[in-house]
C-alpha cells in the first residue's frame, strides 16, 4: 500500500514530519502493526535515522533500514509500485506540469494506484489486502482522502489529474 505526503521540499525535516503525521493518522497501534520497519534509500532526506525511528513522545516506533546503492531489488515489490506510480507521474515532469498541486490531487493518484490489482497478490489490490489484514486501515485512509476506486474506473495515466 502506498501512502504519500506532498512536501514543498525534499528535506530530512519534512520526511520526519511525514512519519510523525503517518503515525498520528494511523494511530500508534496500526502504525506499529504496519510500519515497524521503514526501508528506504540513502537519500539525504532520510538521514535523520534516530528521528525517523522515534515517536514524538520519545518512544521507539520503528526501525529504519537502508538499501544498498543501485540495488532496487532490495525494496521488493515496492519498486514495482513506484513504476506504476510513474505511469501517472512520469519522471522529468514537474508536479505542476502534471496538474498535481495539492494533497487532494496526490490522494486521487494514490486511490487509483492502490485500487490497481497486483499479480504478486493473486490479483488483489492493496485495498482488498488491507481489508483482510487490518480492517481499520481503510477507515483511516478514507478519512485522509484515499479511497478505493472501482476496478473499471482505475486510470494510471497522466490524464488522471486533468479530469
Amino acid at each position: 500500500f502506498i501512502i504519500a505526503f506532498l512536501h514543498a521540499r525534499k528535506t530530512a525535516e519534512n520526511m520526519v514530519n511525514g512519519v510523525h503525521y503517518l503515525e498520528k493518522m494511523l494511530g500508534k497501534e496500526v502504525f506499529t502493526l504496519l510500519c515497524s520497519i521503514l526501508l528506504t534509500d540513502r537519500g539525504s532526506e532520510f538521514q535523520a535515522t534516530s528521528a525517523l525511528e522515534t515517536s514524538q513522545d520519545g518512544t521507539k516506533r520503528c526501525h529504519v533500514f537502508y538499501c544498498d546503492p543501485m540495488q532496487a531489488g532490495q525494496k521488493g515489490s515496492l519498486e514495482n509500485r513506484h513504476t506504476e506510480l510513474r505511469y501517472v507521474l512520469p519522471k522529468g515532469k514537474s508536479f505542476q506540469e502534471l496538474h498535481l498541486n495539492s494533497q487532494k490531487d496526490l490522494n486521487l493518484v494514490l486511490s487509483h494506484l492502490n485500487s490497481y490489482p497486483c499479480k504478486a497478490n493473486f490479483g488483489k489490490n492493496p485495498f482488498e489486502l488491507a481489508e483482510a489484514l487490518c480492517p481499520t486501515l481503510q477507515e483511516k485512509l478514507n478519512a485522509f482522502g484515499i479511497s478505493q476506486i472501482p476496478k473499471d474506473d482505475v486510470l494510471l495515466k497522466p490524464e488522471l489529474l486533468k479530469q
